[in-house]
């Protein structure tokens, strides 16, 4: 690979290049021109090689026994991780440590992604990053907190003109649970300063136990046009080695995953071969990220596996849209298969390797045979999207969707349908959507052509699962009669109307007294409950006594509340509170009532 880090030897790298672009084809023949003597120097020098720590000069950020929740290029919901996830012993607040010397280049504050996030630009042209934090350190928090008063908004994303300057070492804040954070812990990143693009941290030397070979579960086998996998014209997936028949050309996915020593997590694998026989057909290491294209995991997961299990699904072939930096000059998007008319028999084997070098490899034994016509024929839908042109494509019942160029990674059939009740159906929910398409459906049923109810600003759409049931809300615009929106998932909609505006509530904590005054006492903030059952909440504020007061968001709690160390209140008397909160379609409520703040 030119971009690992690991320096090879010159010759090494040239021959590797070379041997990729003559060898490497589509269809892959079973008759390969390769020696024995050139496949030595293939890559096979780095079998048993550790990449991790092999670079010097960055600390752990934590004092404490290094453990992973998650690691660097596992497969995440449309993104590959970036970083590492540093369990804190299941709680907040410990100390997060300055990974080298540095300046704080950026600071942000988010109910969501990141939470609450530093940014340290340290030399050697790398940045650290450490996320989800509970608070920074006081100097910062000061600041934060004055920017977001200034501001008059919660979220903040600014890059300090005065300096906040570290060296190794020091507590630059404390570990939390902010943000899209799933439990507490630390999403610690290492990136190249000039582009932000993320490196694998470990790469440096922290002490992360790790001599777990990593697990590979089965491969599955693809099979091409008229080709059939054991009789069988679907994907097929082999958890265990043995022979395999084959009909025509086939590609390859695998589920791999990796697990480290002190924790069963499954993590993500470093690196993955392929081989028909002797050629190597395909290859990767993830080295190294880039989060304008991070989407595009969607076309190196095998997705219609990852995205009805979860498994950590990999394609061994590459998708026309897949823009990814991880793959060598060997990988293609080519087909396996042999060019002899009487077919061919060859070893199919797989090896994946973790950031420590420890390895797994399986093998099978494909029996290839030649493909036969068959007289089954693509089962067209409305219309044949090709991934690079800008398309639209319309039903007869009202559907009519439009696709900028590449918004797939491959051409397909999409079939628009309605049914029932106001549901319609867009294509397919195993397939990825790598930009936002536009779709505008008309109101109305499926049965008749009878008139929905009338589109209005409260309608939205909802996604159905396999199950039936109704997930995450769209909200769009009317347009005439028809409803318009966008989305990046394919799949069951339902039309909705979220009429219900955003609940909020004091928490329990807080006793009224007979005047219905909140009595806040002994306690160190004011916490409200922020509930929205539909599209969800836009936005909120909170003024005390007219004079705007910050509260901090938390959405997967479904709380607010206001930190008496801001000291924006007085204590000993009543104060008027009132709190406004806006959902995404215009649903308004406010809560207003008397606060008293006790000394």
């Amino acid at each position: 690979m030119l971009n690992n880090p690991v320096i090879r030897d010159a010759t090494v790298l040239v021959f590797i290049v070379c041997f990729s672009m003559n060898v490497i084809g589509a269809p892959i023949e079973a008759q390969s021109a390769v020696t024995e003597q050139s496949l030595m120097h293939s890559g096979d020098s780095l079998l048993d090689t550790s990449w991790a720590g092999s670079r010097v000069g960055v600390i752990a950020p934590m004092d404490i026994p290094l453990i992973l929740a998650g690691n660097f290029g596992e497969l995440r919901a449309d993104h590959f991780h970036t970083g590492l996830d540093f369990k804190t012993q299941g709680q907040e607040g410990v100390p997060v440590l300055a990974a080298t010397d540095g300046a704080i280049a950026r600071v942000k504050v988010s109910p969501f992604g990141y939470g609450r996030a530093l940014y340290l630009s340290g030399p050697e042209g790398i940045t650290t990053v450490y996320a989800h934090l509970q608070r920074f350190a006081p100097a910062i928090e000061s600041w934060a907190r004055s920017q977001q008063y200034n501001n008059q908004q919660f979220e903040l994303d600014e890059w300090p003109h005065q300096s906040f300057v570290y060296e190794a070492g020091d507590t630059i804040g404390w570990s939390g649970n902010s943000g899209g954070s799933g439990g507490p812990h630390l999403h610690f990143e290492i990136r190249e300063t000039a582009s932000q693009r993320p490196l694998n941290p470990l790469f440096w030397n922290f002490h992360v136990a790790d001599s777990t070979a990593p697990e590979l579960g089965g491969i599955w086998l693809l099979p091409q046009e008229n080709g059939a996998i054991n009789g069988r014209k679907r994907p097929v997936k082999l958890e265990h080695e043995g022979k395999v028949m084959v009909q025509g050309g086939f590609r390859v996915a695998i589920d791999a995953f990796d697990r480290l020593d002190a924790a069963y997590n499954r993590c993500g694998i470093y690196k993955a071969e392929l081989r028909w026989g002797q050629t190597l057909v395909f290859d990767w290491e993830l080295d190294t990220l880039d989060f304008s294209i991070n989407r595009d995991m969607n076309a190196h997961a095998y997705y219609p596996a990852w995205n009805t299990t979860g498994e950590q699904a990999h394609r061994m072939h590459r998708l026309p849209g897949n823009r990814l930096p991880v793959y060598s000059a060997a990988a293609s998007s080519g087909v396996i298969g042999c060019k002899a008319e009487k077919g061919c028999e060859e070893s199919l084997s797989v090896q994946v390797w973790d950031v420590h070098g420890n390895s797994t490899k399986k093998q099978w034994q494909v029996v290839v045979k030649s493909s036969e016509s068959s007289e089954e024929g693509v089962a067209l839908g409305h219309g044949k999207l090709s991934q690079e042109k800008t398309q639209e494509i319309r039903s007869e019942d009202g559907i009519q969707v439009f696709c900028p160029a590449n918004a797939f990674y491959e051409d397909f059939e999409m079939n628009l349908e309605r049914g029932p009740e106001g549901i319609f159906q867009l294509g397919n929910a195993n397939v990825p959507v790598a930009k936002a398409i536009e779709v505008r459906v008309g109101m109305l049923s499926a049965v008749g052509g009878a008139p929905m109810d009338l589109c209005s600003d409260k309608t939205a759409v909802r996604w159905i699962d396999e199950s039936g049931s109704s997930q995450d809300w769209y909200p769009g615009v009317c347009e005439g009669s028809d409803f318009v929106f966008s989305t990046r998932h394919l799949g069951r909609y339902r039309f909705d109307v979220d009429s219900v505006a955003p609940s909020i509530s004091p928490h329990s904590r807080y006793e009224e007294s007979a005047d219905s005054v909140l009595s806040v006492l002994r306690i160190d903030e004011l916490r409200f409950n922020l509930i929205d059952k539909g599209v969800g909440v836009s936005d909120f504020e909170a003024t005390l006594d007219g004079e705007w007061i910050l509260m901090r968001w938390d959405p997967k709690r479904e709380r607010i509340w206001y930190e008496l160390d801001d000291q924006r209140h007085v204590t000993g008397r009543d104060q008027r509170l009132l709190i406004t909160a806006t959902d995404e379609v215009g649903n308004r409520s406010e809560w207003m009532g008397w606060v008293r703040f006790h000394p």
